[in-house]
């Protein structure tokens, strides 16, 4: 219910009130020469009335029109249209006739005829995109901005882990993309495919914060826009591998050595026949083993020869955050097969070898820099190092792989022409993986033990069981701005935020946003930033939009053009008529109380008995 209703009945229970004392006084007055009760009753009910029509003034009908809003880069953006009521936002360049307001909203409070909008510029900031819009809104953009205009930084890395970095650019013929880390050594590079889009890789190293940067070249090799790329490197458990092959083998030899020299907890055994177990002590697939474990790795026939109860065991470890990888060294079987798809992984084929080459390595000297630098060895030589560079330099050799196909899964990584090698699916809270690579261990052989490292590494990564950590907060955009508002969820009660100059601010959260335990920031100062509660610390980059302008207004551009697109009449209409003009209603109200006051003052008292 409104205002209107109670602000009636206050003001019509104040006139009975003072109709009644008038009527009861009236009477001892009757031999005065003075106005008659009705008269002051009616003043008194005219003055009632008039005085309600000052707080709520009646309705009036508004002419339509339009109202045109100048945002960023609307210098760029064409003419304005001729005769237009043109407001001009705060990022806006000063235009002649242009009036000045702080935001959307004001602007449309100020102008209730409204019934469509022009934006004109970039589009609409964070603080104008909550604002309710006229039934016929548009905008008149500039052209693309040229430069970087989508990135995807990576997620949290572990020290040793490549990182992938996805980018996007336009306006840019011939361009090429370049990586350097934090010493502005360049990592790596790629020339932009036809969508303008990226990928590049890098290596992350000792744990903590860093920024890479990501560069755009033209067809000249100059550089046409930079971006900062976040990089948080986090130190982890190393994870706990379980290794069972069906017989001896390079493979197993070469795995178990790449695991235990990276430092993962890695048991493995393999079947001799006759019930003879080598390798490590022999192990139990229990169920308590399972959980201890975070990347269970089989072969074709090892896994052929699990019983049906271990099989039910593994699987139920699986839904429960278990990564299995079973690597093929032959044909697979129908019993392999009938397994995996027991597991949620179906597949088809995997009985033809084909040859299988690897992606051709990056420049030498970017190969030298991802690396970064080598570990000295005991008993060096000119002679030992001219040969360690040879063989980390040379081609990496042709493998074998079978065709196994699986439909639905995820490629593991990609051949030298893009095609997917291997797969993986999700099942439950963990992942099973089919590797169809029978001989990776040659590139240990031919001195590309680099090579070996980043394939099984990349192939152990995407399973492994997830690490249990602290409840993470959740942004809800992957680049935050300094100076725009930053919404963040599932935040503790008691977190404090702590910015790039070590100013500290407690986080208070939006009763309105329920369960999801929201919470608004404005961060001033571009870099990192840190979430604290208790012991538990979590950082998150913020970018600056003044150098990063053409990621920002692509940004601007998309989500201005995903609010208008979400407006409608039922949520965003302007009303066709608005509260009229209180002052008249507020003269007429001080003359009848003047005239009503005048009269009762100018009448004298009734004499005293």
């Amino acid at each position: 219910m409104s205002m209107a209703p109670w602000i009636a009945i206050a003001l019509a229970l104040i006139t009975i009130a003072a109709s009644v004392r008038i009527l009861r006084v009236e009477p001892r007055r009757a031999w005065l020469p003075s106005p008659g009760p009705a008269a002051l009753l009616a003043l008194q009910a005219l003055s009632a009335l008039l005085l309600y029509f000052t707080l709520v003034p009646p309705q009036r009908s508004v002419e339509a029109g339009q109202l045109t809003v100048l945002t960023g880069n609307a210098a760029s953006a064409g003419a304005v249209p001729a005769g237009a009521t043109v407001i001009a936002l705060p990022e806006a360049t000063p235009s002649a006739g242009a009036v000045r307001a702080p935001d959307l909203a004001t602007a449309l409070r100020q102008h209730p005829g409204s019934t469509s909008l022009l934006l004109i510029g970039d589009g609409l900031r964070a603080r104008d995109r909550d604002t309710a819009l006229p039934l016929r809104a548009t905008v008149q953009s500039p052209a693309a901005p040229r430069g970087w205009l989508d990135l995807q930084p990576p997620s949290v890395t572990a020290p040793g882990a490549l990182f992938e970095v996805a980018a996007r650019a336009g306006g840019v013929d011939g361009a090429r993309a370049e990586l350097l880390d934090p010493a502005g050594m360049v990592v790596d590079r790629a020339p932009l495919d036809a969508q303008g889009t990226v990928r590049l890789h890098g290596s992350a190293r000792a744990a903590g914060r860093s920024e890479f940067t990501l560069r755009l070249l033209d067809a000249q090799q100059h550089v046409v826009d930079s971006l900062p790329v976040p990089l948080q490197t986090v130190a982890a458990p190393p994870p706990r591998v379980l290794i069972l092959a069906g017989a001896p083998g390079p493979e197993l030899k070469y795995l178990r050595r790449w695991a235990t020299d990276t430092g993962l907890a890695v048991q493995a055994q393999a079947s001799a026949g006759g019930g003879v177990m080598l390798g490590d002590a022999p192990v139990a697939l229990s169920t308590a083993r399972l959980a201890a474990t975070d990347v269970l790795v089989l072969d074709e026939r090892s896994l052929a020869a699990l019983g049906a109860a271990q099989r039910t065991l593994v699987q139920q470890a699986l839904r429960d955050g278990l990564g299995v990888v079973v690597r093929s060294s032959g044909p697979l079987n129908d019993t392999t097969r009938q397994a995996l798809r027991s597991w949620g992984l179906p597949v088809n084929g995997g009985s033809r070898a084909t040859p299988l080459q690897l992606q051709t390595d990056p420049e030498s000297a970017l190969l030298q820099a991802r690396r970064g630098p080598q570990r000295p060895a005991n008993d060096s030589t000119t002679w030992i190092d001219e040969a360690d560079a040879a063989s980390h330099s040379a081609l990496p050799p042709a493998l074998e792989q079978f065709d196994a196909v699986l439909p639905g899964a995820e490629a593991l990584f990609a051949d030298a022409k893009g095609n997917a090698v291997g797969g993986w699916r999700s099942v439950g809270r963990g992942r099973v993986a089919l590797l169809p690579v029978t001989d990776s261990y040659r590139l240990v052989l031919s001195g590309r033990d680099d090579r070996y490292a980043e394939l099984w590494s990349g192939v152990l990564s995407k399973v492994a069981r997830a690490l249990p950590g602290a409840p993470a907060i959740r942004l809800q955009t992957a680049t935050p701005w300094s100076g725009e508002r930053v919404t963040l969820c599932e935040v503790p009660n008691g977190t404090r935020i702590r910015d790039a100059e070590g100013h500290t601010v407690a986080l208070q959260v939006d009763p309105a946003s329920g369960s999801q335990q929201c919470a608004g920031y404005w961060p001033q100062q571009p870099g990192w930033h840190q979430l604290q509660h208790g012991d538990t610390v979590q950082a998150f980059y913020v970018f600056d939009p003044a150098t990063a302008q053409p990621l920002h207004r692509q940004q601007l551009r998309a989500a201005t053009a995903d609010r208008l697109a979400e407006s409608n009449a039922a949520s965003s209409g302007t009303p066709d008529s608005v509260p009229g003009p209180r002052w008249p209603w507020l003269l007429a109200f001080i003359a009848v109380a003047g005239l009503l006051w005048w009269l009762e003052r100018r009448r004298p008292a009734p004499p005293v008995a």
